[in-house]
C-alpha cells in the first residue's frame, strides 16, 4: 500500500536527507527479526535465522510507501539485551520504538512492563522523546492466543502507545505499521484508505480546504499536483 505525504518544499528536502531510526525491542522469539526483514523485503517471503539475534542488529532500508520514499534505519535488539548495559547505545537517537510480543506467549507480553519501564527511564533526561508504539505479532496463530486483548488494550491505554496486531509470516499489517509510524515521527497521519487502495498522509496541521476539481483558475501549486497524480500510479509529494 502506497501512502501519500503532502507537506512544504522544505519539508520534502528534509525528508529527503532524514534517516528515520525505528528500534524494535522485546522478549526472544518474538518475531522480531522477521519482522525487519519482512517489512524491508516489502512483504517478500521472508527467512527465519537459525539462532537469535546478539546485541542489536541494525539493517538499513527506506519506507518505500511514502512518496518520496523515507531513509531508514531499524535496529533489531536481542532480548537479552535488556539486562545488559549496552542497551542505551543501541537506542541511541531513536526515532520510534516499537515494543513487540508474541500473542500466543503471555510470558512475552508481561515482560513488557520491564520493557517499557527501563527505556522510559533512559529517554527521561532527553528532550526529544522517540515515538512508541505495541505490536502483537503472530496473528496468524490467532486461535493460539494467550494473551487476552483487554490487558493489551489496557496496556496500550496506560502507556499511550499505538496498538498494532499483525504478522511477520504473512505479512499483515507489517508494512502499515511501519508507515504510520514513520507518518507520525514527520508530522503527519494517514487518513482511512480510499476504494482505489491509495491512503493520503496530510499533516495534522492543515486546514487549507482542498480546491474544487472543477474550478476553471487553477494555482500553480494545484496545476502541478494534478500533473503529477495523472502521470504516476502512486501519489508524489507537493
Amino acid at each position: 500500500m502506497l501512502f501519500n505525504l503532502l507537506m512544504s518544499d522544505t519539508d520534502e528536502e528534509e525528508v529527503q536527507s532524514r534517516t528515520i531510526k525505528i528500534s524494535v525491542v522485546g522478549e526472544s522469539a518474538t518475531g522480531k527479526t522477521s519482522l525487519c526483514t519482512r517489512y524491508l523485503s516489502g512483504g517478500g517471503t521472508t527467512a527465519t535465522a537459525a539462532s537469535g539475534t546478539q546485541g542489536a542488529e541494525v539493517m538499513a532500508g527506506q519506507c518505500l510507501g511514502l512518496r518520496p520514499p523515507v531513509p531508514l534505519q531499524l535496529c533489531d535488539v536481542a532480548g537479552n539485551a535488556l539486562s545488559t548495559r549496552m542497551l542505551d547505545n543501541y537506542l541511541y537517537a531513536s526515532d520510534v520504538i516499537l515494543f513487540v510480543y508474541d500473542l500466543t506467549n503471555l510470558q512475552s507480553f508481561e515482560k513488557l512492563n520491564t520493557w517499557f519501564e527501563t527505556i522510559k527511564h533512559i529517554f527521561d533526561a532527553e528532550q526529544k522523546k522517540p515515538v512508541m508504539a505495541l505490536f502483537g505479532n503472530k496473528s496468524d496463530l490467532e486461535h493460539q492466543r494467550a494473551v487476552r486483548l483487554s490487558c493489551v488494550q489496557k496496556f496500550a491505554s496506560e502507556h499511550l502507545l499505538e496498538n498494532f496486531k499483525g504478522s511477520a509470516r504473512t505479512g499483515e499489517m507489517v508494512n502499515n505499521a511501519f508507515t504510520n509510524l514513520v507518518a507520525r515521527v514527520l508530522g503527519a497521519k494517514v487518513r482511512r484508505a480510499f476504494a482505489n487502495g491509495r491512503s493520503p498522509i496530510v499533516r495534522e496541521s492543515e486546514t487549507r480546504p482542498q480546491e474544487p476539481t472543477t474550478s476553471l483558475i487553477m494555482t500553480r501549486k494545484a496545476v502541478r499536483r494534478a500533473q503529477r497524480t495523472a502521470s504516476s500510479s502512486v501519489c508524489s509529494v507537493v
